[in-house]
């Protein structure tokens, strides 16, 4: 702890031992950081910002809407589109085609387009450009290009259940078709309008019949009308309940191709922007307080580091 003490109070000796050098080496420092951090130097910087927040977004897994969201954002598709659409081999000296071309424009992108999630679940884009303008509409672009890629592969996937829906429609419609031409035949062809009411009404006929005449008044025309009730009655009662199921899974089908045709067709957007990007008025880097910080911190230290050194020398 002395030793600490002892040190520290060495070191605050040889700075009022060089206060005069120290003053003249933070001045200096202080010119060239204004010099270093002047345009034509360091080339200013704008920031385009957005903030978006998922909208009418399906979920594939465990992931929340916007850590989904964010892999749209990363598509290379998009990346892919926004290089070559603003020509950011140009932008960022790189010449295109040469070695390793690939490699650098895919890190430029990455250093000036930056998206992550933000605490409140929410999207947040940063791109950064030399040219203010520029930076905006590469922001806007992007976000542009999601709502598209998005929107196609939703397109893609409802069409494929779309038409799912549609074939089984078509089966059922078929089936019922057969069902109830099936029913028409056999009940033209045996007399046999309504099982249950016809039934009922020919056992009182015969009923009736028996109690006035006995058997002898039963004709065969009565005879062949109630054996065909009784034969072909409960096969047509069968094949109307089939017909009535049928019936209703084309109603289930129905609502529910209707449903998806709905999102398949409609005109949807998949992002809320809360914050739109706009061109920036103010550049992003450098920040002139934090070079000249850092440059004169950097100059005195090294003027400390070398006095210690000339004096073990």
């Amino acid at each position: 702890m002395e030793s600490n003490s002892f040190d520290f109070k060495w070191l605050i000796g040889i700075v009022r031992e060089n206060f005069k050098l120290f003053l003249i080496v933070g001045f200096l420092s202080a010119i060239a950081g204004v010099v270093v951090s002047l345009p034509i130097f360091m080339t200013p910087k704008f920031k385009s910002t957005a903030v978006v927040y998922p909208a009418n977004v399906g979920v594939y897994s465990e992931e929340s809407q916007t850590e989904q969201m964010l892999q749209y954002f990363e598509a290379s598709s998009i990346r892919d589109s926004i290089i070559e659409k603003f020509d950011l081999y140009n932008v960022y000296e790189i010449e295109e085609g040469s070695s390793n071309s690939r490699f650098y424009i895919l890190e430029e992108y990455r250093d000036n387009v930056r998206v992550s999630k933000t605490k409140y679940e929410s999207i947040l884009l940063e791109v950064i450009s030399e040219d203010p303008e520029l930076a905006s509409n590469i922001a806007d672009e992007i976000l542009l290009q999601v709502n598209l890629k998005y929107d196609m592969l939703m397109n893609t996937r409802f069409e494929g259940i779309v038409e799912a829906y549609e074939k089984q429609m078509n089966y059922q419609r078929v089936v019922i078709d057969s069902l109830e031409s099936l029913i028409a035949k056999i009940s033209t062809e045996n007399d046999v309008l309504d099982y249950g009411s016809q039934t009922r009404e020919l056992v009182r006929g015969y009923v009736d019949v028996l109690s006035r005449s006995g058997s002898s008044g039963i004709n065969d025309d009565l005879q062949k009308l109630l054996t065909n009730t009784q034969e072909k009655g409960s096969l047509i009662k069968m094949l109307q309940n089939l017909s009535y199921m049928a019936t209703v899974q084309h109603s289930e089908l129905s609502a529910k191709y209707l449903e998806n045709k709905v999102f398949h067709e409609a005109d949807l957007q998949f992002t809320d922007v809360i914050v739109e990007p706009e061109i920036a008025d103010k550049k992003f880097w450098p920040v002139r307080w934090l070079v000249l910080v850092i440059v004169v911190v950097s100059s005195l230290l090294f003027t400390l580091v070398g006095i210690l050194l000339f004096k073990k020398a």
